[in-house]
């Protein structure tokens, strides 16, 4: 059976839910404040519900979309006891809102929007927004940094995996965009980068690789072989890993 990239998270939808990263709470803070508490969300590509679980404390409510059925699951935990919320299993591209969930006040997704078909997801975010409602996108994504665990991280991938170009860091800068279609038309956009750290132990570090989509797809033995080096690599040094991110926020305003 061939693995779809974009669907091989959910492999291990626990484990990603507890290796991978949160947001940063002034992200979450500014992007309740383009809409006001008391909204309504579309979460899409919504994985386990790290951000909708945050926009829902933050006192949004709406509907979180996820393709991956495990994934989706854990996302209902989250979110179990809250009747103003509901996670439906779907990929973006095919949802389709009952008539009390449209117009939204606000779209997002968090660490997702590159998944969807370029042709689809700002066409189809634009008709499910109401005038003035917004589009809120973000990423998780490594600060430059250059330290010895980097430095000693970055020699095991040259050994044992140099086809992955994200050697030793976690998570994805935001993507370039083309241009937005002609029939989706947003005002012109917010952009801000929030800077936070995490510590890892070798083990956590190891977790967060395994949650990612190109480590995911290595053969078994060469993944092995790699998470031990790097392991052993962070042991080494202490056992503990710094890494800096940088969470960058798309947000833009329908017209």
């Amino acid at each position: 059976m061939v693995r779809e990239q974009r669907l091989v998270f959910g492999e291990d939808a626990e484990l990603y839910d507890r290796a991978r990263p949160s947001y940063p709470a002034a992200l979450i803070s500014d992007v309740v404040g383009l809409v006001g508490s008391g909204s309504r969300v579309l979460d899409a590509g919504c994985g386990t519900g790290k951000a909708t679980t945050l926009l829902a404390a933050a006192g949004l409510h709406g509907v979180g979309v996820e393709a991956h059925a495990a994934m989706g699951e854990v996302a209902r935990r989250h979110i179990a006891g809250r009747p103003d919320w509901r996670i439906d299993i779907s990929t973006f591209e095919d949802w389709a809102p009952t008539a009390d969930d449209v117009p939204f006040d606000l779209l997002v997704s968090a660490q997702a929007w590159h998944w969807f078909a370029p042709e689809v997801s700002f066409t189809k975010a634009y008709s499910l927004l109401k005038a003035h409602g917004w589009l809120a996108l973000w990423w998780n994504g490594p600060a430059h940094f250059d330290s010895p665990a980097r430095q000693a991280i970055d020699d095991a991938y040259r050994r044992y995996a140099p086809e992955i170009p994200y050697r030793g860091v976690s998570g994805h800068r935001r993507p370039e965009f083309g241009p937005v279609p002609e029939n989706a038309q947003f005002n012109q956009p917010i952009e801000r980068t929030y800077a936070w750290t995490q510590r890892y132990s070798a083990s956590e570090w190891v977790d967060l690789l395994k949650t990612s989509s190109d480590h995911r797809m290595l053969p078994a033995a060469q993944r092995d072989q790699l998470f031990k080096a790097v392991a052993d690599t962070i042991e080494s040094l202490g056992g503990g890993y710094e890494h800096p991110y940088l969470c960058e926020l798309w947000a833009a305003e329908r017209i």
